[in-house]
């Protein structure tokens, strides 16, 4: 299972932190305004499904 945090920051923003492929750890900045607007860019950004699964059938948990 993969993982995908969703980060507070500052001045009311997120950002959200994966591993990639290779173990990598990946942060990016998010333009949502509420965690869970955050939470939908972050499965569409990584095209999570709604089962919580990529395109490549890894089940993710985004936190």
């Amino acid at each position: 299972m993969k993982t995908a945090k969703i980060l507070d920051q500052p001045h009311d923003t997120f950002a959200l932190e994966y591993d990639d492929t290779r173990g990598t750890k990946n942060m990016m900045r998010l333009d949502a305004l509420t965690y869970e607007k955050a939470i939908q860019e972050a499965k569409s950004y990584l095209g999570i499904n709604d089962d919580n699964q990529d395109p490549d059938g890894n089940l993710w948990e985004v936190e």
